[in-house]
C-alpha cells in the first residue's frame, strides 16, 4: 500500500478569537516562529480573517471561532511535525480566550488506480446499492468513532493527489476534543499534546486496519 502524506493541521476552536492578532510581526516578536522564516506571500490580515502562509508549508489562520496551523505537505513522519509546538505557543500568548475544542486533522492520498471500485469492494455490498438500470459507480465515506473523550471522524473518497497525475482514495481524520472544564488554555494545550499519540493512532489503526 502506498501512501502519499497530504497535510496536517491543529485546530483550536474558541468563542472569541481575535483575527487581527494574526501577523508576521506577532509571530516573530512573540518567539512563536523563528525570525528567519520567510514569508510565501503577503500576509492576508482583517477583522473576520487573517492568514499569514511561510514558504515550508506552514501556515497560520484566524477566524473568530477557529485558529489553525497547517503543514502542507506533510512531513514523512508526522509525529515530527512542528505544529503542535507552535499552536501551543500561540495558544500560550492568548491565556484569556476561551478556547472550546481541539482538533488534529491528517490527511493521506493511498494510491489505487481504480479507487472508485477500490471502496466499494472495501466497504459495501456493491449488489445491494444497484438496481435495474442503477449501476453504483461511486462513493463516498464518512465514519464516526469514539475514542475516550475524543471523537474521530474519518472520511475516505477517491480523488487526485500530486497536482492531479495520481489517483487514489483521499483519507482525512479529525480527532476532535471538547474543552469542557474551568481551565480551557491547560484542556487546549494537553489536547494539542495528544498530537504524536494521534498521528500513531492513525497511521497503525486507521491505515493499516481499515485499508
Amino acid at each position: 500500500m502506498e501512501i502519499k502524506k497530504l497535510n496536517l493541521s491543529v485546530v483550536v476552536l474558541a468563542i472569541d478569537h481575535n483575527p487581527t492578532i494574526l501577523h508576521p510581526s506577532f509571530l516573530t516578536s512573540e518567539g512563536i516562529v523563528p525570525k528567519d522564516w520567510e514569508l510565501a506571500e503577503p500576509p492576508l490580515c482583517t477583522p473576520p480573517f487573517s492568514v499569514v502562509k511561510f514558504k515550508n508549508g506552514i501556515s497560520f489562520t484566524v477566524e473568530s471561532r477557529k485558529f489553525q496551523v497547517v503543514q502542507s505537505p506533510a512531513p514523512s513522519v508526522l509525529e515530527n511535525s512542528e505544529i503542535p509546538k507552535l499552536a501551543i505557543r500561540y495558544v500560550e500568548k492568548l491565556p484569556f480566550v476561551r478556547y472550546t475544542a481541539v482538533g488534529i486533522n491528517i490527511g493521506v492520498a493511498i494510491k489505487n488506480s481504480n479507487p472508485e471500485d477500490a471502496l466499494i469492494t472495501k466497504f459495501l455490498r456493491a449488489k445491494n446499492c444497484s438496481v435495474n438500470d442503477l449501476k453504483l459507480k461511486s462513493v463516498s465515506l464518512r465514519f464516526q468513532y469514539p475514542l475516550g473523550n475524543c471523537r474521530l471522524n474519518l472520511s475516505c473518497e477517491p480523488g487526485t493527489f500530486n497536482g492531479g497525475s495520481l489517483k487514489g482514495i483521499l483519507v482525512n481524520g479529525n480527532y476532535h476534543t471538547d474543552c469542557p472544564g474551568d481551565n480551557p488554555l491547560l484542556e487546549a494545550k494537553e489536547n494539542i499534546l495528544k498530537f504524536s499519540d494521534r498521528c500513531k493512532h492513525f497511521e497503525g489503526t486507521v491505515l493499516q486496519k481499515l485499508f
